[in-house]
């Protein structure tokens, strides 16, 4: 009975709406809308798609968001990552302890349509890597600081129905080796409360000259005007032409770092809930849990052939966004 509550409170709403502006049409006509709204009625009847606040025209539904921010945005990423396939030095299996790593990031976009950052998170990207942030603190296996990703987004296709955005990543190595990575993400609109992800990644290999091909395709819906919920999956084209067997065990970029020319299919689920603090501060809170690679294509032989079962990974973490006004002077 929830929609025809739902209903009936809407029907309220908007008799009472009607009312006032039957009585004070001068006034009402003269002011200026500040909070927007983007209605979508679901099966039951809710209104998902809002504005994160009176004043701040950034949308809080997490899937009609842009692919980058707008000017003066800022956002934080604090996420806890556990990676449990990785190969042992010696063995065929993966090792007893997983990879674990507390990775903080950041981002700013400079105009609505350019964002840099330092950052393992992009909207629209393939799933973050453990171990790659402006601060990737390595806890498990052993200690370590890891890699730092600087990225620039910039947002050359707009529309109502479909966005595009190039992509350039510089992976500083302090833990793993060197790569950059170019990037064609796209966000095709379905409706205001689902998207779909996809694109395209070039992952350039400094170590024997090697090359990742990306393809993923994430679906996001909001079942709540805060809450979302996502599956991913796609195609990984992995350590292809490379000229020597190389990288590291722990190497972020690969999921088997010395098998050459890998292809599987990677698979993942999760959700989260949108939560706005005195309307400056808009907090994402989720999980992710998925499988990389969940099918081989053509499995790898020898120490890397690690069994599905052992591949899952493991992400829960906050998306902190601030308001522009935190920069324009206007507190």
């Amino acid at each position: 009975m929830r929609w025809a509550q739902s209903f009936g409170v809407a029907v309220v709403l908007s008799l009472l709406a009607a009312g006032t502006r039957a009585d004070e049409p001068a006034a009402q006509d003269s002011e200026t809308v500040e909070r927007e709204a983007i209605i979508e009625e679901t099966s039951v009847g809710e209104a998902i798609a809002e504005t994160a606040a009176p004043g701040w025209h950034y949308p809080k539904g997490y899937a009609s968001r842009p692919l980058t921010m707008n000017q003066y945005m800022i956002r934080g990423t604090f996420l806890v990552d556990v990676k449990r396939a990785v190969p042992g030095n010696t063995s065929g299996t993966a090792t007893g302890a997983p990879l674990v790593s507390i990775d903080l990031g950041a981002a700013f976009s400079v105009f609505d349509n350019l964002e840099v950052g330092v950052n393992n998170y992009r909207l629209g990207s393939t799933p973050p890597n453990a171990g790659q942030a402006m601060f990737p603190i390595v806890v498990a296996p052993k200690g370590s600081f890891g890699d730092m990703p600087l990225y620039v987004r910039y947002s050359f296709l707009r529309k109502d129905y479909v966005e595009m955005a190039a992509d350039f990543v510089l992976l500083l190595p302090s833990w793993t080796n060197l790569s950059a990575t170019f990037g064609l993400p796209m966000r095709i609109r379905v409706r205001d409360v689902f998207t779909i992800d996809t694109g395209t990644e070039l992952v350039i290999l400094s170590n024997g000259a090697g090359l990742n091909v990306e393809v993923p395709v994430k679906a996001i819906y909001n079942i709540t005007p805060a809450g979302f919920i996502f599956g991913d999956s796609g195609f990984s084209f992995q350590n292809l032409a490379r000229n020597v067997t190389g990288g590291s065990d722990f190497d972020t970029n690969l999921a088997f770092p010395v098998a050459r020319n890998q292809v599987f299919v990677p698979l993942g689920v999760g959700g989260g809930y949108t939560h706005v603090i005195k309307n400056l501060v808009m907090v994402d809170v989720f999980a992710r849990f998925g499988w990389n690679p969940f099918v081989y294509v053509n499995p790898p032989s020898g120490r890397n052939a690690v069994p599905v079962v052992d591949t899952w990974v493991l992400t829960v973490g906050a998306i902190i966004h601030t308001s522009p006004i935190l920069h324009e002077g206007d507190l």
